[in-house]
């Protein structure tokens, strides 16, 4: 099966790429792109593929934009960080729809799903109740509107609005409040918060200790070796910095 991979992030394309060695080595990686220039490049190109895996954020804007007037006659894998793009996504022959981070299991299944559908042979058929289903998984979540933090025999109860990121020291991971620089333990580790906790349209992971608050950031400024550094609405001595390799996804979040 010819495959193209259209992603931006480095450690995501490489994810993409091991799991279909392992668990599909007889696929052929025909195409890759980051951009949604070299995707339209694409579709102006005479290249044949039997799937695409396609990120939705690329580092020039959405992939959708790639898809005007366009009507592939091969099948989609969309991949993204939002859930928000999930009936959109639909409307440029989709058949499946992934969530970030990747999870191995997940794009297997999504393999499997494609092989029992006989998709490179006839895309028509996808089953009716295929894409019921699909939008009663992706239904936009109920995220934390509060977090509760224990001071001594007293809890503290503090509103999502007011948090302007939060980190992992030691073991524990701590809320920082956006006006000030009162900090409070909390019960969660940062994979529960960005997987299920926080809305992904107003948090996000910059690098592995930190999630911040969009409406707690104030500006950013080139920082040591291509990261960049944030300034909060916070008063903290410890140094926001967004990770080399989340740059590109956090540029796109900022600019949704």
């Amino acid at each position: 099966m010819k495959t193209a991979l259209i992603e931006d992030e480095p450690l995501a394309l490489k994810r993409i790429e091991n799991i279909i060695k392992q668990h599909r080595p007889e696929w052929e990686i025909s195409f890759k792109a980051q951009s949604v220039r070299e995707l339209e490049e694409f579709f102006s190109g005479d290249i044949e593929i039997d799937l695409m895996l396609c990120d939705i954020h690329l580092a020039d804007g959405l992939s959708f934009k790639a898809f005007k007037d366009k009507q592939p006659k091969f099948p989609i894998i969309f991949i993204t960080a939002y859930d928000e793009y999930a009936l959109r996504s639909f409307e440029h022959n989709c058949i499946d729809y992934i969530l970030k981070p990747i999870d191995e299991a997940r794009m297997i299944q999504s393999f499997e799903k494609l092989e029992k559908l006989g998709q490179v042979q006839n895309p028509s058929l996808i089953h009716p109740d295929l894409f019921e289903k699909l939008l009663k998984n992706y239904q936009r979540k109920s995220y934390k509107k509060r977090f509760l933090s224990k001071i001594g025999k007293r809890i503290k109860f503090i509103p999502v609005d007011d948090i302007s990121f939060f980190y992992s020291e030691g073991g524990a991971v701590y809320l920082v409040e956006k006006d000030g620089s009162k900090k409070y333990m909390i019960d969660h580790n940062l994979q529960e918060l960005e997987e299920n906790l926080l809305d992904p349209a107003r948090f996000h992971r910059i690098n592995r200790s930190t999630i911040i608050h969009l409406e707690g950031l104030v500006e950013m400024k080139p920082y040591i070796n291509g990261r960049l550094l944030l300034s909060m609405t916070s008063v903290s001595d410890t140094k926001i910095v967004v990770a080399r390799e989340r740059v590109n996804e956090f540029r796109n979040w900022i600019n949704q």
